[in-house]
């Protein structure tokens, strides 16, 4: 009841979203907005245009006729001149309906947002309704199946959350022979698909396919919607189970089709999904196109066999060790995605002062050795030269250990094995024994290798986590606004190296900043885009899909209801990615600090 008492409650300030669906290109979607808005304005609603694309369509065009355009904002790009959307300007006239058109669009650089579909819910959050239209292969979860279906990759894409989340969709339907003579009699204009592509996407098993999947779209959404009027109205009825479904995803260029297979899932299933990344020691050594695969991603078979044999992938042990889970296995690498290769691991020697260091370590453990080998046997002997060995590995990586391994069993063998000061060997057993005790150094080594790594991912997260908690106490303690504002700076660059500045409000609309390091530069445009997060309570900036080219990313300092600052970092270094633990980090700092100031304003 609360849930749906705060949804009525957002309703009550956010506009409407209406979205024109269609199976592909030219079915009609923008000739049955423009119509609809026709209908509207006669009624006396205000609507105004603020980009619809006719493509030089005459019937299209002039239903155009009496209704207000606001002229779109022009960008110069690479010589040529882009039309977008001036948002400004239409949420200083604040129509009561707004026309936007080609949903999924990219934005030219310079703009505001990334996507049109951010300008579409930024001109919501401003209580102002919204016409668009998209197309079925423009939604992200099912990118691949189009690919799959039509052979060409839709490079435009807007979150399923879109869609789900408008207040109404209308399938504007058309059936594929009538659309394929449209084409043939040039009224669809197809962005980006030209040629021998066009005939191969607008074939009539492709558009079928397409059809059947954008009618089954629009029927979960009336299912959706029944749900929700039933639970409003506490109507019994049969209800799905609630099931919930978990994907794990690497650094891959397939993990972004895992996801969109687990969305699709939970979908089909009404279940909760969560999407999870580990972090290991290979993480660490992550290149950019790595980095970036993942944090797209963050944003996906059946049978239990009883047991593997050895070796078993990490899917086969969660197979055999889990009980009452379904765990369905997605084949990425059977199809070909179009997506970037993988980058080309460089190998990198670690320093040469490691291997000079393992190199003295077996030289210290030979002359211990040799002065016992007259109290010890060689069995006992051969342990000790394993202490190096695991000791470069935990210390100074892996390579140096291999290099210890070697020179170790050269050393024993020309001290402790006869003949003595050769490299000859007498018995054949002991070549044997050397090829063990190579093997078993290798295991050390890894596992001591993989330890290290390990030790430092939990150090890291521990100083993390440590970091938080002091916060949290710190800020238990804090009575005064410059208290807190005091501590979040002083905690945040203990854990991130940079420069950052925090924005309280002084009215529903202005900012003032109350605390900053030295260096952050505060001017008219970072005074308008941490503007821009506190009224729409959401991450804007550096990292962002919003404002990207700025110089810091901006953080909303947000609890269950308010938004009561807002957090900017100039972070240092060229990284283009955020990693994922750091944004659950700056998260819960920004989300500590409003807790804190919700508080003091509260005993106030």
């Amino acid at each position: 009841m609360l849930a749906l008492a705060k949804k009525e409650e957002d309703h009550k300030v956010r506009g409407n979203l209406t979205i024109y669906f269609g199976a592909a290109p030219g079915v009609g979607k923008t000739f049955g907005m423009l119509a609809d808005a026709q209908l509207r304005r006669q009624e006396g609603t205000d609507v105004v245009v603020a980009y619809v694309a006719t493509h030089g369509r005459a019937e299209t065009e002039a239903l155009l006729t009496g209704l207000e355009i606001i002229p779109p904002k022009a960008i110069d790009y690479e010589g040529m001149q882009l039309q977008e959307v001036d948002l400004n300007a239409v949420i200083k006239r604040k129509p009561q309906l707004v026309l936007v058109d080609e949903l999924a669009h990219t934005n030219g650089p310079g703009s505001r947002h990334a996507k049109r579909y951010q300008d579409v819910e930024e001109l919501i959050n401003a209580g102002i309704d919204v016409y668009t239209t998209v197309n079925v292969q423009h939604l992200e979860s099912l990118n691949d199946i189009v690919y799959q279906i039509t052979g060409i990759k839709v490079r435009e894409t807007v979150p399923d959350t879109v869609l789900q989340g408008a207040d109404e969709i209308k399938l504007i339907d058309l059936p594929p022979e009538e659309l394929i003579k449209r084409l043939h009699e040039g009224k669809v204009y197809v962005k980006g698909i030209v040629g021998v592509a066009v005939e191969n996407f607008f074939r009539p098993g492709n558009l079928l396919a397409l059809r059947e999947i954008a009618l089954r779209l629009v029927a979960d959404s009336v299912d959706r919607r029944m749900l929700h009027y039933m639970e409003a109205h506490a109507i019994a009825g049969l209800w799905p189970v609630h099931e919930r479904i978990l994907v794990g995803i690497f650094a891959s260029p397939y993990a972004e089709k895992l996801v969109r297979s687990a969305f699709r899932m939970a979908t089909e299933l009404h279940a909760e999904w969560i999407a999870f990344h580990a972090e290991t020691e290979k993480a660490r050594r992550f290149s950019e196109q790595e980095r970036t695969w993942l944090n797209k991603a963050l944003d996906l078979a059946n049978g239990k066999p009883r047991r593997f044999w050895l070796f078993a992938t990490i899917p086969q042990r969660l197979l055999t060790q889990t009980a009452n889970i379904d765990i369905y296995l997605l084949d990425a690498k059977a199809e070909k995605l179009g997506a970037a290769p993988l980058p080309k691991k460089r190998f990198r020697l670690p320093h040469p002062v490691n291997y000079l260091v393992s190199l003295l370590a077996v030289a210290a453990i030979s002359a211990l050795a040799y002065s016992l080998s007259e109290l010890l046997s060689r069995a006992n002997l051969i342990i000790l030269f394993l202490l190096p060995i695991a000791g470069s590995a935990f210390y100074l990586g892996r390579g140096p250990s291999v290099f210890a391994t070697i020179i170790s069993i050269l050393t024993f063998d020309y001290l402790l094995v006869p003949p003595y000061f050769t490299f000859a060997v007498a018995d054949l057993e002991y070549f044997l024994s050397f090829v063990i005790y190579a093997a078993v150094a290798v295991l050390i080594s890894n596992l001591a290798h993989g330890l290290r790594g390990k030790v430092e991912l939990l150090k890291e997260s521990e100083a993390r986590s440590t970091a938080l908690y002091g916060l949290s106490l710190d800020l238990v303690t804090a009575h005064r606004v410059d208290q807190v504002l005091h501590l979040l700076v002083r905690h945040t660059r203990q854990i991130f190296s940079g420069e950052l500045a925090i924005f309280l409000p002084t009215t529903e609309e202005k900012l003032e900043v109350k605390a900053k390091t030295p260096s952050f530069e505060v001017n008219p445009k970072v005074m308008g885009v941490a503007t821009w997060v506190l009224l729409n309570k959401q991450p804007a900036g550096r990292f962002t899909g919003t404002i990207p080219e700025a110089k810091s990313s901006y953080f909303p300092m947000i609890t269950a209801d308010n938004v009561l600052g807002v957090l900017a970092i100039k972070f240092d270094g060229p990284e283009k990615t955020l990693p994922p633990e750091n944004q659950v980090v700056i998260d819960t700092i920004a989300h500590l600090g409003a807790m804190a100031l919700e508080r003091i304003r509260f005993n106030q």
